[in-house]
C-alpha cells in the first residue's frame, strides 16, 4: 500500500513540473522542440505509472479477497463439528467430544462439550448390556432380568505397557458355605465368598516388549476353552455350554477367572499360544491363595492353511496341588466357519480331587438371511462320571434350537432359544425352558 502512495505523489510531482515548463518557457534554456519532446516522455512516464498503479489495485483486490478466504476458513474450522456415528466402536482413540443430533450449517453452533480427559495416557471406553427373558415348566418362574451390565475401561500408558479393568454390577455377591453334621444335626463350619459373584471381572496390565511375547499380569480369565474365552457379546447361544454354566453341579471348567501371569503370541504364522501360572483354577478371583502351590493353565490353537476356516486347539490346567485341592482339566476344540456356515465343538474333562467330571458340546448354525442365524446345538455334562445316582451328579443332555437376530451384528442383537432338557434314567424328569437375550454392546 505505501508503494501505491509513492508511485501517485510521483505522478503529481512530474504534473507540476511539466505544467510550469509549459507555463513558463523562459525560465528553460531548451527550445519549443526541446519542450515538446520532454513533455512526451513525461507523459509516456505517467502512462507507465497509471499502468504500474492498475496493477497494484488489482493485486491488492486479490489480497483482500484471499485473506477474507483465510478469515472464513479459520472460523470454519475453529468450531467443533460433531462426530460421525459408527456401528462398530473406534479403536485405541481418545473420547471425542459430541454435539448434539441436528447441529447443521444452517443452525447456530453448539456449545463444544469438555472430551473425557484422564491423567496419563489414553482411555477406551466399552460395554455389555443384556437383557433376558426366561421361562420354562416344572416349577420355574418366569423371570426378566439384566443378565450382564459389564463395564470395561482400558488404555495405553505407553505403545507397549497397557491396562484394563472390567467389573460387571449386575452380579450379586453369594457365599460359599460349608457344613458338616454334628450330632444329626447339620451345622455350617465355614462361609466365605463365591469367587464368581464378584463384580470385579478383569483388572490386569499388558506388557509387549518382547516379539511374539505378550505379558498379562493380574486376574482374567484363565486360557481354558475355545467358547470360554470367547466375548458374551458374541456368543451364538443364550448362554455358554454346560460344563461352564452348571456351577452348582460342578461346572466351570472354563470362563473363569483367576490371579496369575500368563504370556501368549504367536509360535508361527499359524499357531498361537497362551500360557501362565495362576493362583488357581479359578476359585481366587480377587482374592489372596490359600496355599503355596500354582496352577499351570495354557491353550494352544492352529490354523491349517490347507482347509480355509478351520482351528484345532486343545487347552488344560495342572493343579500341582494336594489331592484334596488339585483340580486338573484337559479339552480338544475345532471350530469351521466360512461364508453362512459354522460348525463348532469341544470337549472338556475335569478332575476336582476324586470327582471325575465331562461336559461336551456340537453346536451348527446357518445364516438364514443376511441378518438372521438359525442355530441348533448339543449339549451334555456329566457331573460326576462315578456315580448316576441322584440329580446332583446325574448327567444333563440339551437340545437347543434357536435364532440369532443380528440387527447390528453383536452391536444390537436379539437372540431366541429353546431348550429342551434330559436326564439320565429318569432320575430327574425332562424339562423345557425357553430363553430370550436382547443385548446392546459398544
Amino acid at each position: 500500500m505505501k508503494i501505491r502512495y509513492f508511485i501517485t505523489l510521483g505522478l503529481v510531482v512530474i504534473s507540476f513540473v511539466s505544467i510550469a515548463i509549459a507555463q513558463n518557457p523562459a525560465a528553460s534554456p531548451q527550445t519549443a522542440d526541446e519542450v515538446q519532446e520532454l513533455r512526451k516522455k513525461v507523459d509516456a512516464q505517467e502512462q507507465q505509472f497509471k499502468q504500474m498503479q492498475d496493477k497494484l489495485q488489482k493485486q491488492n483486490e486479490v489480497i483482500e479477497l484471499q485473506q477474507k478466504q483465510i478469515n472464513e476458513l479459520i472460523g470454519k474450522f475453529g468450531q467443533k463439528e460433531p462426530a460421525k456415528s459408527t456401528d462398530a466402536p473406534a479403536a485405541d482413540k481418545t473420547v471425542a467430544a459430541i454435539a448434539p443430533a441436528g447441529t447443521g450449517p444452517s443452525k447456530p453452533a453448539a456449545k463444544p462439550v469438555t472430551p473425557v480427559e484422564s491423567g496419563y495416557g489414553t482411555i477406551k471406553f466399552n460395554g455389555l448390556l443384556q437383557g433376558w427373558f426366561a421361562s420354562g415348566d416344572r416349577g420355574f418362574s418366569d423371570t426378566v432380568r439384566i443378565r450382564r451390565a459389564e463395564m470395561k475401561f482400558s488404555g495405553n500408558i505407553t505403545p507397549k505397557a497397557k491396562w484394563t479393568v472390567m467389573f460387571d454390577p449386575a452380579k450379586v455377591l453369594s457365599l460359599n458355605n460349608t457344613t458338616a453334621t454334628i450330632n444329626g444335626t447339620t451345622v455350617v463350619t465355614s462361609t466365605s465368598p463365591n469367587q464368581a459373584s464378584r463384580i470385579l471381572q478383569d483388572a490386569f496390565i499388558t506388557l509387549s516388549y518382547l516379539k511374539n511375547v505378550t505379558v498379562d499380569v493380574g486376574q482374567f480369565k484363565v486360557p481354558l476353552s475355545m467358547e470360554g474365552l470367547q466375548s458374551s457379546a458374541a456368543l451364538d447361544t443364550v448362554d455358554r455350554g454346560l460344563f461352564m454354566t452348571d456351577r452348582s453341579r460342578g461346572g466351570g471348567l472354563g470362563d473363569v477367572r483367576d490371579i496369575g501371569v500368563m504370556f501368549r503370541g504367536p509360535l508361527t504364522k499359524n499357531f498361537d499360544y497362551q500360557i501362565g501360572f495362576f493362583n488357581g483354577v479359578g476359585e481366587n478371583q480377587n482374592d489372596t491363595d490359600k496355599n503355596d502351590q500354582k496352577a499351570i493353565i495354557g491353550r494352544f490353537v492352529f490354523h491349517p492353511t490347507f482347509v480355509k476356516g478351520v482351528q484345532v486347539g486343545m487347552s488344560g490346567a495342572y493343579g500341582n496341588g494336594k489331592k484334596a485341592l488339585r483340580k486338573d482339566r484337559f479339552g480338544g476344540e475345532l471350530a469351521f466357519v466360512r461364508d453362512k456356515f459354522t460348525f463348532k465343538s469341544e470337549v472338556m474333562g475335569g478332575v476336582d480331587g476324586d470327582t471325575h467330571r465331562l461336559g461336551y458340546y456340537a453346536h451348527f448354525g446357518y445364516r438364514i438371511m443376511p441378518k438372521v442365524e438359525g442355530i441348533f446345538r448339543f449339549d451334555g455334562f456329566d457331573p460326576n462320571r462315578r456315580l448316576e445316582t441322584a440329580s446332583a451328579n446325574v448327567t444333563e443332555r440339551d437340545y437347543i434350537v434357536g435364532l440369532n437376530y443380528f440387527i447390528r451384528e453383536n452391536r444390537l442383537k436379539l437372540q431366541v432359544n429353546y431348550i429342551r432338557k434330559t436326564f439320565n434314567n429318569g432320575i430327574a424328569p425332562s424339562r423345557n425352558l425357553f430363553l430370550a437375550n436382547l443385548q446392546t454392546s459398544w
